[in-house]
């Protein structure tokens, strides 16, 4: 499916004759795919409370590195409680006040904490519909949560807030163990690029890169897709720009700042278009799957192949820098 959403995107296969654009620059247009094998990492805890004010509190161990995963465990747990994420209080990653969490690395947050924050609402929720029930005298099955309420199917309402005053402090609680296959999850995407190659100077212009990824259910859009543009342009930078140079002799950095270890910047990059493949994932949180490192996969072979298709040279080592592109052409020239 994202090949197909790619492709479309891109206009794959449209006006893919001559390559010539203008004297000495040649188009070229390449893709790769690709597949990412996530999981839960290690053990996972999450807790909610309410108190008899009505207040939510999340307590989790995770990091946010910047990723937004607090954002997203906090819509997570807003939906099953029926609640505004604004309205979540958070106790988020210190490890002395909060449960464990499993570290924020292989793209597992989302998965791993996710579920545990869901599973710890789903658990309030229905200490908080039972207690309800218990206060009415009346069957669980007839009680539901709506809003900032409890409501019967006889119209009976309790605020949250009076519930708690009622019944005392309520908690949730969630542990996700890592160790069952269920928990290893894929996630996959391709990638199009379409270049242009100066044969003269060996330099390379993006003209239009397309994402297309499935990472399942999409819990936050806009982040999501950000995310994607972030991975890409850091391994853009990866692709032609970065390399640490060494004295053979002395072993000293010979680009040691970002005066010489260039990394390119926002004007560097074409516009990078992101689509989602509509799949929900049947065992992550709401459906959702890894997504913070799959974006750092394809960027450099999507632009090897599209600088192969523009000029027929195949650039094999990182990064791929003008030298070598004028080299690879001399060499190509003399043995065709």
């Amino acid at each position: 499916q994202c090949l197909r959403l790619g492709s479309k995107a891109i206009g794959w296969g449209e006006n893919r004759g001559d390559s010539e654009i203008q004297g000495d620059v040649r188009r070229g247009a390449g893709m790769s795919m690709f597949i990412y094998r996530g999981g839960p990492g290690g053990q996972s805890r999450a807790t909610i409370t309410v108190d008899c004010q009505g207040v939510y509190t999340l307590q989790t161990g995770v990091m946010d590195v910047g990723e937004g995963s607090i954002t997203v465990l906090s819509q997570m747990a807003a939906e099953v409680l029926c609640i505004r994420p604004e309205d979540l209080a958070l106790n988020v990653g210190d490890t002395e006040t909060t449960p464990e969490a499993s570290i924020t690395a292989g793209s597992s947050v989302t998965f791993s904490s996710g579920l545990a924050v869901k599973k710890a609402a789903e658990d309030l929720r229905n200490k908080i519909v039972s207690n309800a029930a218990q206060c009415w005298g009346i069957e669980v099955s007839k009680c539901s949560m709506q809003g900032y309420s409890v409501v019967s199917e006889s119209s009976d309402s309790l605020t949250i807030a009076d519930l708690i005053s009622k019944v005392g402090l309520l908690t949730g609680k969630a542990t996700i163990n890592p160790g069952s296959t269920k928990y290893v999850v894929n996630s996959f995407g391709a990638h199009f690029a379409e270049v242009e190659v100066d044969t003269q100077t060996g330099s390379v212009k993006i003209i239009r890169y397309v994402a297309a990824h499935d990472s399942g259910r999409i819990i936050n859009p806009r982040m999501a897709a950000n995310q994607v543009r972030g991975g890409i342009s850091q391994m853009l930078g990866f692709t032609f720009l970065e390399n640490m140079e060494t004295d053979p002799k002395t072993g000293i950095t010979l680009n040691p700042s970002f005066l010489e270890h260039k990394s390119p910047t926002i004007l560097d990059y074409p516009k990078i278009e992101v689509v989602f493949a509509p799949i929900v994932d049947p065992v992550g949180p709401f459906g959702a799957k890894s997504l913070g490192e799959p974006p750092c996969i394809a960027p450099a072979p999507t632009i090897a192949n599209a600088i192969y298709d523009a000029v027929g040279v195949r650039i094999t080592d990182l990064p791929i820098t003008p030298a070598k592109i004028m080299s690879a052409l001399e060499t190509k020239d003399k043995f065709p």
